[in-house]
């Protein structure tokens, strides 16, 4: 199969794209939807490649000048814009300048691709300056969003474009995919399967096996936090709230890191909540001792309290409150239901 869809995870969409590349009907834009890591980036290429490969087939021959550049990033034709570093937006100005980028035609290709990554980050002036070009669009030129979001987007962006969804893949599938092709342990390929929610690209990085993220010791790092977890609930009152803060102060000086660090967190309490009932369910059965000391000790009420309070602490986070007032306030809680349990 293509270099796109090697494990056949995208089938539908593979076969819609090369469909369109067949006809040569190319849509103005396309829309590629669904959740992050499931191959939209690589589709987006591999049609790029299947609309200008100069072997003419469906599926790009690789070999060709053109889809040589392309694959090197180094294609005059191939322009992408995402969201600046340090931004967490796409910018009109950054939309404004991609437009006098395509006002004349194509250098060479036959078609012109334009990618915007991350496009539902797109604030709203910048959607409203895309609109124009879509409804007016350059010669030989398309449009390919991506997206994790299609809720973000404005109702006319996507009323103007050719939607593709991509589904996520299965936990199974990626346990499959680490196992085999990494040679990873069953166990902990199904622990970083389950933390990384159906996302293989987190699923590595949370092995070490992602050379981009290579900055950090995720299974280190993924120990050391449900050690201290752990540490945090086993204390009494006085030391729980003491290391609770020491965690947050800690974590608050990564908040690059922050979200895929409360990944780890969220299995940490919903394993607590399920041990009591369903313990071969656990996402971290290598802490299993430490989930069944807990379990004996606290009831599994407050572990549904905490569960709460972390999902209330998500949202704050995601409503860009500041993080460590945050995360202070989430490990307030613990210790405050823990206070009330002892008092009660």
């Amino acid at each position: 199969m293509s270099d796109f869809d090697q494990m056949g995870y995208q089938a539908k969409a593979f076969l819609e794209l090369t469909h369109i590349i067949k006809t040569k009907k190319i849509p103005n834009a396309i829309l590629f939807f669904g959740n992050e890591n499931t191959g939209k980036k690589e589709a987006a290429f591999f049609f790029a490649k299947g609309c200008n490969c100069l072997k003419d087939a469906a599926v790009a021959c690789n070999t060709c000048r053109s889809c040589r550049k392309i694959d090197a990033q180094a294609h005059p034709d191939i322009l992408c814009i995402k969201p600046l570093k340090d931004k967490k937006i796409i910018s009109i100005s950054q939309i404004r300048q991609m437009g006098q980028a395509i006002s004349s035609k194509p250098n060479e290709a036959k078609f012109r691709m334009v990618l915007i990554l991350n496009a539902d980050r797109m604030n709203t002036q910048a959607q409203n300056a895309l609109l124009k070009m879509l409804e007016e669009p350059p010669e030989k030129t398309f449009f390919i969003l991506i997206a994790d979001k299609i809720s973000l987007f404005a109702p006319t962006i996507i009323s103007r474009c050719r939607k593709i969804r991509f589904k996520p893949l299965t936990d199974k599938l990626i346990e499959q995919r680490l196992a085999n092709d990494f040679n990873i342990d069953k166990a902990y390929a199904r622990i970083a399967s389950k933390t990384a929610d159906s996302d293989l690209k987190k699923a590595m990085m949370y092995l070490n096996l992602d050379d981009e993220m290579n900055n950090v010791n995720w299974i280190k790092r993924r120990k050391w936090l449900i050690n201290t977890l752990a540490d945090i609930i086993k204390k009494n009152n006085g030391q729980c709230l003491s290391t609770g803060l020491m965690l947050s102060q800690k974590l608050s000086l990564d908040p690059d890191l922050i979200d895929d660090t409360m990944a780890i967190i969220k299995t940490f309490f919903r394993d607590l909540m399920i041990f009591k009932f369903h313990p071969e369910k656990i996402v971290n059965l290598d802490f299993f001792d430490t989930f069944s000391d807990i379990n004996q000790k606290l009831p599994t009420g407050i572990f549904l309290e905490w569960v709460k309070d972390l999902y209330e602490t998500e949202k704050r986070l995601n409503s860009n409150s500041t993080l460590r007032l945050t995360l202070d306030r989430f490990f307030l809680k613990i210790v405050s239901n823990k206070g009330k349990l002892i008092y009660d």
